[in-house]
């Protein structure tokens, strides 16, 4: 999909993923774009760099998760997700995962306990998991050093080594329930496992065809305030700029972001490797 943002997927912001190799855009979208690195540039700095689109089969809405407790007294992981294939979500209950340096695939967590669910191929849907009969009474006996309150894997039933088949999400919980937070998220494209962040904006998809529908996705760029915004400005993840407005050398935003005024290590945008120029016609 192009994180669980392109065109054929739900239209929730972009998510990118450190500068370091890959960069990864979009935030609960399924076919968000994402990169296996940027190319180098004869700017330093603030260098304008592109990462190639990638399709996202699995995307978690971040801000859906939940913990309710039922009228059973248990009590369950709520969340919405979107999905371009038929998977299987998993919920590890607290739960340890081993770090490998160079891990080829994400390793299965050590856990108190799971539950799991098959999923249809749907853009929106939404997902109900066991976690404990007694949800205060474990987190309080459990040693969050090293562990994790939940660990949400997203796997698609897909070997496509060129999309995102695996989302894995950790979350921490509230012992009353309710509000769940992600602390971070890693996704797995082939035998690369890369971790997650959000953008603060919408990159556009560069697939799509109608230039109106481009810059509705994310806004005006803040400089000339007239072209859409396709930059995102790293470390701070702020997409504000156009291209145009990016390439600019001799300007304040080409080493401070014009929205927080933090340094400008590179900027980012889209580009679909998909499209193969067309060789020039005979006369």
């Amino acid at each position: 999909m192009g994180c669980a943002s392109s065109a054929a997927l739900p239209r929730e912001p972009p998510q990118v993923a450190p500068p370091s190799p890959p960069y990864i855009p979009t935030d609960q979208n399924p076919q968000s774009a994402q990169s296996a690195g940027p190319q180098p540039s004869a700017r330093e700095g603030g260098a304008l760099k592109t990462a190639p689109l990638v399709r996202s089969l699995v995307s978690l809405r971040r801000d859906t998760c939940s913990v309710v407790q039922e009228d059973s007294g248990q009590w369950f992981l709520k969340f919405e997700f979107g999905s371009l294939a038929t998977g299987t979500a998993t919920a590890s209950f607290l739960a340890t995962v081993e770090e490998a340096e160079h891990p080829a695939s994400l390793p299965t967590p050590s856990a108190s306990s799971t539950a799991s669910l098959r999923f249809a191929a749907e853009r929106r849907q939404s997902g109900r998991l066991f976690l404990s009969a007694d949800l205060p009474e474990s987190l309080r006996s459990f040693d969050t050093q090293g562990g994790h309150h939940v660990v949400l894997d997203l796997q698609a039933d897909s070997e496509d080594p060129s999309a995102v088949t695996r989302q894995r999400s950790f979350l921490r919980l509230s012992p009353e329930g309710g509000e769940v937070h992600v602390e971070k998220q890693l996704v797995q494209c082939g035998n690369i496992i890369r971790p997650l962040d959000a953008l603060y904006g919408t990159l556009p998809n560069p697939r799509s065809s109608k230039a109106a529908e481009k810059a509705d996705e994310g806004g005006d760029c803040v400089i000339c305030l007239s072209n859409p915004r396709e930059v995102a400005i790293l470390h701070c993840r702020h997409v504000c700029l156009c291209t145009s407005c990016a390439k600019v050398t001799s300007s304040t935003w080409s080493f401070q972001c014009p929205v927080c005024r933090g340094r400008v290590a590179a900027m980012v945008g889209l580009r679909d490797d998909s499209i193969q120029p067309q060789p020039p016609h005979a006369l």
